[in-house]
């Protein structure tokens, strides 16, 4: 058996795999063209392209596009009328922002539990988490797997609940042949820079609610309605808004990354499904289960478990030239739940005991691979394959 690199021996590779994000002469001309019309700000052609193009591919009606995820998800919030006294159950098992900005608009987050092999909401213990002040769910499809929608939905509907999506790693990933961004009353994405789809910074809104659209609309852009919404209508009223547009820059560079996207995703699930056809039988290795019902993946990510030391495995692959981490750290453990803001904006102090045993599992045995890794040469992705089986067989020989 080969020693490993970690302990002395020669690394499977010392090859630079591909660099994020990937850009060409098409986002210069792009920003070129913004910077020569001379409207820099927001809501300019630039933009409404971004959105109307966006929307399309996801197969919603209505999109807004925000300066970030985070004010995305945040909006999404306020636009479905969701605030101080409410509840949203969320996952522990994802990004801060997915909590936070429930917290922001005076909302508690509920955690829920997640499914061991997916790192997904669990859709019973979903189930257990609702009171009479819960309002929504937020589905979040981590690491770009689609969450079982099916069994969220009916949770959703038994309980009169909102079912949201956050689609931050998820651009591209479909269920049952629907894109992730369509499968909720509305939706939220990210485009920050490790995105599969990205602008360095952005977001969006999607929804075919016109009342969820003309509401988050009002929020992002200072309380003003959108064009062709008659004033009146409303009552005169002019909403408690920010700003939380998305600038021409932003969108210039989104709108020349769209035209890669799914040749970059096809690429991705390629390379990583033969991966797993290599590793899947390793000892101490656990990759996802199928599911015919998730039709398509962003691979954003590439994850897996491994059982029997998770950190040393991460080391020690990394020391064989492979990009890899080791996944979420459980929100409901992070600090800012107990800072006074968190009181001030909620009303509520957070709760510590909380039960999430398959939340916290998972966050032990998680190893996630960049998805830019995905988008090398055949020899590379063979060198994946390869330092896995080196690091699995050594560490349970």
């Amino acid at each position: 058996m080969k020693q490993l690199a970690i302990n002395g021996g020669t690394p499977v590779t010392t090859r630079p795999f591909p660099s994020w994000p990937v850009w060409d002469e098409k986002e210069k001309q792009n920003l070129l063209r913004v910077l020569d019309a001379g409207q820099w700000g927001t809501i300019g052609n630039e933009s409404k392209a971004f959105a109307r193009r966006f929307a399309d591919y996801i197969g919603t009606t209505r999109a807004i596009p925000v300066n970030n995820g985070t004010q995305a998800l945040e909006l999404m919030l306020r636009g479905v009328g969701i605030g101080r006294g409410d509840e949203v159950i969320v996952p522990s098992y994802t990004s801060a922002a997915s909590v936070s900005a429930v917290a922001y608009i005076g909302a508690m987050p509920v955690f829920a539990d997640v499914e061991p092999e997916t790192g997904n909401l669990d859709a019973e213990s979903v189930r257990t988490c609702i009171t009479e002040r819960t309002k929504a769910v937020l589905a979040v499809h981590v690491a770009g797997r689609p969450c079982d929608m099916d069994a969220l939905r009916v949770v959703a509907e038994e309980h009169h609940l909102l079912l949201l999506e956050d689609c931050a790693h998820a651009q591209g990933s479909s269920w049952k042949g629907v894109l992730c961004g369509a499968l909720g009353h509305a939706s939220a994405f990210s485009f920050q820079t490790g995105k599969v789809l990205t602008g360095g910074e952005g977001g969006m809104i999607l929804t075919s609610d016109d009342e969820q659209y003309v509401r988050s609309w009002r929020y992002h852009h200072s309380g003003r309605a959108p064009a062709g919404v008659d004033r009146n209508s409303l009552g005169g009223q002019v909403l408690m808004g920010g700003n939380g547009r998305m600038a021409e820059w932003q969108a210039a560079v989104l709108n020349a990354q769209m035209d890669r996207l799914e040749e970059q995703r096809l690429l991705r699930n390629a390379n990583q499904q033969k991966v797993t056809e290599r590793i899947r039988h390793l000892p101490g290795v656990i990759v996802a289960p199928e599911d015919e019902r998730i039709t398509s993946l962003s691979g954003f990510r590439y994850t897996f478990r491994y059982i029997g030391g998770r950190d040393a495995f991460v080391e020690a692959l990394r020391a064989e030239g492979i990009p890899c981490g080791k996944g979420c750290v459980p929100v409901h453990r992070m600090g800012f739940l107990n800072d006074p803001a968190f009181e001030k904006m909620t009303g509520r102090r957070f709760e510590p005991n909380i039960v999430l045993p398959n939340t916290e599992r998972l966050s032990q045995e998680a190893v996630w691979i960049p998805g830019e890794v995905f988008l090398a040469d055949d020899e590379a992705i063979e060198c994946v394959a390869e330092a896995i089986r080196k690091v699995a067989e050594a560490m349970q020989g």
